[in-house]
């Protein structure tokens, strides 16, 4: 049946009567049909009617002038008899609820029957004193107490809710009872008779008697436990698939994402609405063959999940190495999708590299010192032999430059070995308050005639007052002069070397001395940039670089628990940055 009016709170009420198995209609005082509730559709066999006129016999002129008592109304399309009340809501409106029985019976064959008939809710009614007369039968299922413990007066409703939400219920009684005005849908909890915790959902009703007078009160209670318990669970998931520091992402059986979380979006760069409706192909990289698919979806088949190690692609192109785990998603007996959780491996696969990287080292430690032992001494015999023989002969003597050549390379050699015993035994740190720009003017000044020479300009940006740092000036000197000389080495043909320093903030109340050491030489090709501190890797000519500088220089760093970092562009030049903590931090 179409509504004529529409009513703030209208709608609630009927949801309300809805939830409590009740035949009703609301009307205005004349009888136009403003909503009614399924059942009363149903009841009145006319869906489309307007008018209470065209459904019932026997209506009264004014319905307002029957409220709170008892209506016997004739259906006119059975000619059946049915009992109804009506109860006056929105006073202001003048509209009315009309509230039947859906069997036709009278609504109580004494005075202490109830009012209104509940499948079920739990149904409270209380005479004007407040003092409960009817409980219905499902009382004990829900609260683990008799109606008998209400209806006697040993116990009230109000007991029962929940200390915490017990002044709101107490407000809204109050108000029922003093002001006649009805609360509807408050949410409060219970506590049962074992303990437990129960949600109900409550409305309070005024009723009249068939004068108009105040005769009590109606109070409906909707048992939401599990409704809510299902509702916080939900809450529960959907919080952990949003927290959750893995990405995680939900497809359907053909691969289409359903929903991701915010792990994904912070990993891969995507978007939520970039994702949901793509195939995961979006994240696939150029390591994921189709034969590797095919094992996995052969996988998932057989066994009904897949886990393994797998290098996926961010937004932005960036190769990142995953542990996938990929279970499905069913409802009922029926494969509705799966979800994949990503962990984000780059670290762990950084860590080992770093302990290969430290195998490597202590065997080149080990190498080196026996070839110090096996050799160092040949080659000693060997140089100072050739000295010797230099002193009685001239330039111009046969063997002259041989035996030159023989000395040269014996010192390149031994100092091949220096450079492998330093990289593979470190030396005692001597560390001490060390004032970084000191370290590199010394360094700077080592090597000025050199790069004069080279056509090559020093531009330094020092900043003033600068915190010391705790470190070893020797070592720190050497890390300073290797990338120096690399860089010299870089601007075949002159340029300009700049050198700076500056104080940064570093976490919490820290400092830090950061250097950047640019040049603009030759660049390193993008290729080569991850093997620069590789132990031997040299792009320099054969004779002119033992590839272990900027390793020693790395280790030399780390030692001091400083950090190094390298950007270069081809044909443009190459900038290196050294962070240290400044000596404040490094007392204890």
């Amino acid at each position: 049946m179409p509504a004529r009016k529409s009513k703030d709170g209208v709608k609630s009420i009927v949801e309300m009567l809805s939830y409590a198995g009740a035949c009703a209609v609301i009307t205005d005082q004349n009888g136009q049909i403003v909503q009614v509730t399924g059942k009363f559709a149903d009841l009145s066999g006319n869906k489309t009617s307007s008018d209470l006129t065209t459904i019932f016999d026997g209506l009264p002129k004014r319905l307002l002038s029957s409220r709170g008592g008892e209506m016997k109304l004739r259906l006119k399309s059975s000619g059946e008899e049915v009992v109804a009340r009506a109860v006056p809501v929105g006073a202001e409106d003048q509209l009315v609820a009309i509230i039947m029985r859906c069997d036709g019976k009278s609504f109580r064959a004494s005075s202490k029957n109830p009012t209104v008939y509940a499948n079920d809710d739990l149904v409270f009614q209380f005479d004007s004193s407040a003092k409960v007369y009817y409980v219905s039968s499902n009382v004990e299922k829900i609260t683990g107490y008799s109606a008998e413990d209400f209806i006697s007066g040993r116990l009230h409703p109000l007991d029962l809710v929940h200390p915490e939400d017990r002044p709101m219920l107490e407000k809204g009684f109050e108000n029922v009872f003093m002001n006649h005005k009805s609360t509807e849908n408050s949410e409060h909890r219970i506590v049962k008779k074992n303990g437990e915790i129960a949600y109900l959902l409550k409305s309070w009703y005024a009723s009249f008697d068939a004068d108009g007078q105040f005769s009590g009160v109606i109070g409906l209670n909707k048992d939401i436990t599990s409704e809510k318990l299902l509702r916080e669970r939900l809450q529960l998931f959907h919080s952990a698939f949003e927290h959750a520091t893995d990405a995680i992402v939900i497809t359907g059986v053909d691969g289409t994402i359903v929903d991701v979380n915010d792990a994904f979006t912070r990993i891969y760069g995507y978007e939520r609405a970039d994702a949901i409706g793509k195939s995961t192909s979006m994240i696939q990289s150029k390591h994921s063959t189709r034969e590797f698919y095919e094992q996995m979806w052969s996988s998932l088949g057989r066994d009904g999940q897949w886990r393994g190690e797998i290098m996926n692609r961010t937004k932005i192109g960036k190769e990142i190495p995953v542990w996938l785990n990929i279970t499905p998603i069913y409802l009922g007996d029926k494969k509705i999708g799966y979800m994949g959780i990503e962990s984000d491996i780059s670290d762990r696969k950084d860590l080992e590299q770093q302990i290969i990287q430290t195998e490597k080292l202590a065997t080149i430690g080990q190498l080196a010192a026996g070839i110090a032992h096996e050799i160092g001494t040949p080659l000693n015999i060997i140089s100072g032999n050739a000295e010797f023989i230099l002193l009685d002969m001239k330039e111009s003597d046969p063997g002259y430059k041989e035996l030159v050549t023989i000395i040269e390379q014996t010192r390149r050699m031994s100092q091949l070995m220096r450079q492998l015993l330093d990289f593979a035994r470190p030396k005692v740190l001597s560390l001490q308050p060390t004032d970084i720009n000191g370290v590199i003017d010394d360094v700077l000044n080592f090597v000025r005639l050199q790069l004069k020479k080279g056509d090559i300009e020093i531009l330094t940006k020092y900043e003033e007052g600068a915190p010391k740092v705790y470190g070893d000036p020797a070592l720190l000197y050497q890390v300073f002069l290797n990338i120096v000389v690399n860089a010299f080495q870089a601007m075949t043909k002159g340029g300009t070397l700049t050198v700076s320093t500056r104080t940064e903030r570093g976490d919490g109340d820290r400092r830090r001395v950061a250097i950047e050491i640019g040049d603009t030489g030759e660049g390193i090709p993008p290729e080569n940039l991850e093997r620069i501190f590789t132990p031997f890797f040299t792009t320099k000519e054969p004779g002119k670089g033992t590839g272990l500088g900027l390793a020693v220089t790395r280790r030399i760093v780390q030692e001091h628990n400083g950090t190094i970092g390298l950007d270069s562009v081809p044909g443009k030049g190459t900038t290196v940055t050294i962070r240290f903590n400044a000596f404040e931090q490094n007392k204890k």
